[in-house]
């Protein structure tokens, strides 16, 4: 595999930024040697975790920006999305039971579990003294 440094990309705080986060996933990841299929779930995964930035952390304020940096170690894809926004771990939301969901004709809330389904580790780091911004990183494994 070709070297790789990380690559970085900050956005404001808007969804209507979101489509430039998903070209900077879907090209690194290519580059990473990403299939197809790969590439669509990675993307999507990133895309929802951004989104939850932007509506819950930031609650839609453009003016606050948040960054995705992605390299490769160890034959594993990180993705790391930082902010500066309230902390959420999202590690605490429970898979929701998907019948009771549909039964109750429920929209949205699905991105934690999209994420958990696409990625082979999450790790979340909430701001400290020592880090003034939240991490998410989301790892995939690059092995087959």
């Amino acid at each position: 595999m070709a070297a790789f440094k990380p690559n970085r990309i900050c956005v404001p705080g808007s969804t209507s930024e979101l489509h430039r986060v998903r070209a900077f996933v879907e090209a690194r990841a290519r580059q990473c040697g990403v299939g197809e299929q790969g590439v669509y779930n990675i993307t999507l995964a990133v895309d929802e975790a951004c989104s939850n930035v932007i509506r819950h952390a930031y609650k839609h304020d453009q003016g606050r920006e948040f960054c995705v940096t992605i390299e490769i170690n160890d034959n594993e894809l990180i993705i790391e999305i930082s902010d500066s926004g309230d902390a959420f771990d999202p590690m605490t939301i429970r898979t929701p039971n998907m019948k009771e969901y549909f039964e109750n004709f429920r929209h949205g809330g699905l991105g934690i579990s999209i994420i958990r389904r696409v990625v082979d580790k999450i790790e979340y780091l909430p701001a400290s003294a020592g880090r003034p911004f939240n991490i998410l990183k989301l790892i995939k494994s690059l092995r087959d």
